[in-house]
């Protein structure tokens, strides 16, 4: 895990800010999550996992009674203030679903509002928002970001291109990032690459151009 204000490369380019709310945690899937900060939780025995190539492996092929997922809680300073976003990216490769969903992506906010991502082989849904669905290419890797800048609305980028424009729902829980295969009841074969998420400055065009470059030389 790391978790720093920003990313030195961005400092030393100048469009980073100084706030002591910002803070940057990434996950590059070359450990075990619960290694590195994250806390497991699992159902049905749990999934096979490896580490391959930089890749978490989760596999839960053997029964769609097993989830095997992944919680951080930040304690209530998870949202971003006033100027500044609240930024998630993940790569992954959905190889198999067996099922309606079965890999998820859940951000819980400081005040409980939440918002829950799923995906079979080639479409990512929001589950508190029925019938709000994107495409991607199905049987190969793609990068995927959430934009939020009150915790309210967010958007998803699939790849760098606008995908979703939505709102987080009133839920229960708060301050918590997860993510794994979250739901029993269906399969799968996921690779996670990276997760990484935090707050930085509310972004000009210069800053996500760099931003987005900085992230693709880091998994190139």
């Amino acid at each position: 895990m790391i978790r720093m204000l920003c990313f030195g490369a961005l400092l030393a380019l100048g469009v980073c800010g100084a706030s002591a709310d910002e803070y940057w945690i990434a996950y590059e899937g070359n450990d075990w999550p619960e290694n590195v900060g994250w806390t497991r939780g699992t159902s049905g025995g749990g999934a096979i996992r490896f580490l391959e190539r930089g890749n978490l492996v989760i596999d839960s092929r053997a029964s769609i009674r097993i989830s095997d997922f992944y919680s951080m809680d930040l304690g209530g300073s998870l949202d971003p203030d006033p100027g500044e976003i609240f930024v998630a990216r993940w790569r992954i490769l959905i190889e198999e679903v067996n099922g309606l969903r079965d890999p998820a992506f859940e951000i819980r906010s400081d005040d409980r509002w939440a918002l829950v991502l799923y995906f079979d082989e080639a479409t990512v849904g929001s589950l508190f928002e029925p019938g709000i669905r994107a495409s991607f290419e199905p049987g190969v890797y793609h990068r995927f970001e959430v934009r939020s800048s009150d915790m309210r609305r967010y958007e998803l980028y699939i790849d760098e291109s606008l995908a979703i424009t939505g709102a987080f729902r009133q839920g229960l829980f708060q301050s918590q990032v997860s993510w794994g295969d979250g739901f029993q009841g269906s399969a799968s074969l996921t690779r996670w690459d990276y997760l990484r998420f935090g707050v930085v400055p509310e972004p000009s065009t210069a800053f996500m151009a760099a931003f987005a470059l900085l992230s693709r030389r880091a998994t190139a």
